[in-house]
């Protein structure tokens, strides 16, 4: 049995208070977790607009989508070595090994920039980037879902994904203001060096976690697949993890080819914007301006949706419920756009479509992994977010190569055929969901909240202020992970008298009673878990002379 409620709620987790819901205690975890998610993706967001303008300023968006497929292709050869180094490393080592070998990667970069000529260096660097956008931040959120227990994962990845959506926003818009001045060069540099520093929050990090929010992993369940195969193995022998899987490819497939429609617009709106100039600006410069108001947008939207959307609709609707709303958006969104392919209308519906991937269903994905054994976590998860992410590329591309080359399809019908996808993205959607209740309930089996001590008697004087707090041990819960919420009234139902407040987060009562109070009151105070069972006990309140 542990303690239901730690009295004291720091600053820091009253705001948290608004976003989701925590438990006193659980403030500095989710900072330094937070924290590490801002430092990964501000890194990845200050070079993730130089990898379109290098290709894109030497190259057509056709090339671009069959550089993404390269990707995919490229990912069969690092999941199996991946495991292989897994084997050796545990997982705090082996997030630290990741982030430090792409760190150096991006300084092997910037001594290779001035070098380069023609289309090569654009298409490495596109490839290079995309394999350290999905490596590093799968490391990231294995660590953190290997690291918290359910309950505990359902409650607090919201914070902790705000945390990473406000980095991805300050890459973005540095990335905006820095680039005429600094230069690609700097960018560079600034990438690798944020990178490399959120290596120092790996071990503060996992040891703020309160015992109660720690997931609970035996040495022999965190042992690793020695299969050749590694994670191939780990996905296709769960099925859940393979349902995953494939939702995983369509989501990808399906935003790809929007990715796809906005390149082709966007390199039509640069030679638009070029041929119109009389300042030599380049396509390149133009390109990355443009995309980095694109990206700033869609973080910037994607915060808002973190802050006062996700956790909430956690809450109303479950995770269950929550991996169904990006592909109903998507259906819609690529309806519209099937019957007017504009530049503007793509450019807005991509904004929404994208904030809310990075914001509820990028938390959503995360959270599926909760209820899964440590070895999904690290190597089925990061096949399914590298390899897998990679194949609905894959797919992307031989669509785009097909539709282009052999049906000279126009762009809307690239939306109808997304349309087509969504429809059995949506039923996937419903499998897992449904799937997922079942791993959770195997897990979790949640128990009512119970009254561990009586609360004494409490008195109070005329002409003085009443203030007390229920003793901490007053409710226990042995659900770990599970967070109680307190309501107070009188014992007959009615509400407590208008002089006596009570602060429902500090568990506290205050208020200054009049001449006219009643001498004696029997107050009811009742603890509610997130599921919404309950206990409650009573107390009197009675004035002394």
């Amino acid at each position: 049995m542990q303690t239901a409620q730690r009295l004291g709620f720091s600053p820091f987790e009253r705001a948290l208070r608004l976003i989701t819901v925590v438990r006193a205690g659980e403030g500095r975890c989710i900072a330094l977790f937070a924290l590490h998610g801002f430092l990964v993706m501000a890194s990845y967001y200050l070079i993730k607009a130089l990898r379109e303008s290098f290709l894109l300023a030497e190259a057509d968006a056709e090339v671009r989508s069959y550089a993404v497929a390269a990707n995919g292709i490229l990912l069969m050869l690092l999941v199996p070595l991946y495991s292989a180094v897994r084997r050796r490393l545990d997982g705090r080592r082996l997030v630290v090994a990741i982030t430090w070998l792409f760190a150096a990667n991006m300084i092997l970069f910037l001594v290779a920039y001035p070098l380069r000529s023609g289309a090569w260096f654009g298409i490495v660097f596109f490839i290079w980037v995309g394999i350290y956008g999905l490596l590093v931040v799968a490391q990231f959120w294995a660590l953190a879902a290997g690291s918290f227990n359910t309950r505990s994962g359902q409650r607090l990845f919201p914070a902790i994904m705000l945390g990473a959506n406000l980095g991805a926003l300050a890459g973005a818009q540095a990335t905006s203001l820095l680039i005429e001045n600094i230069g690609p060069p700097g960018l560079l540099a600034a990438g690798a060096l944020v990178l490399a520093l959120s290596t120092v929050l790996v071990a503060p990090e996992l040891g703020a976690i309160p015992a109660g929010s720690r997931s609970q992993t035996t040495p022999e369940q965190a042992r690793t697949t020695r299969s050749v195969f590694g994670g191939f193995r780990v996905v296709f022998s769960d099925r859940y993890l393979m349902l995953v899987a494939a939702f995983v490819v369509l989501l990808n497939c399906i935003g790809s080819t929007g990715d796809f429609l906005l390149a082709n617009l966007m390199q039509q709106r640069a030679t638009d914007i070029v041929a119109a100039a009389t300042d030599g600006t380049t396509r390149e410069t133009v390109i990355g301006t443009l995309y980095a108001r694109f990206q700033f947008w869609v973080t910037l939207v994607g915060v808002l949706l973190q802050m006062f959307v996700v956790s909430r609709v956690f809450r109303a609707i479950g995770i269950r419920g929550a991996v169904l709303v990006l592909p109903v958006i998507a259906l819609v969104i690529y309806g519209a756009i099937g019957f007017v392919p504009v530049f503007s209308i793509i450019f807005i519906a991509k904004i929404i479509e994208n904030a809310t991937n990075y914001s509820l269903m990028n938390t959503t994905q995360q959270a599926l992994y909760l209820p899964t054994s440590p070895v999904a976590k690290f190597d089925g998860k990061t096949t399914i977010d590298t390899f897998f992410w990679r194949f609905g590329d894959i797919l992307q591309a031989a669509l785009i190569y097909t539709g282009l080359n052999t049906f000279n399809l126009a762009p809307s019908a690239f939306a109808l055929i997304n349309v087509a996808l969504c429809v059995a993205w949506i039923g996937l959607a419903v499998w897992i969901g449904t799937r997922y209740t079942s791993l959770s309930r195997q897990e979790i089996s949640n128990a009512a909240p119970q009254v561990a001590r009586e609360i004494p008697p409490a008195s109070w004087r005329p002409g003085e202020a009443v203030r007390f707090a229920l003793p901490a041990d007053t409710f226990v819960d042995a659900d770990a992970g599970d967070v109680l919420t307190f309501q107070a009234r009188l014992l007959s139902g009615d509400a407590l008298p208008q002089w006596l407040r009570f602060d429902a987060h500090q568990a506290e009562f205050q208020g200054t009673p009049p001449p006219d109070a009643p001498a004696h009151l029997l107050i009811e105070v009742i603890a509610v878990d997130i599921n919404g069972a309950s206990a409650s006990t009573s107390f009197a309140l009675a004035r002394t002379v």
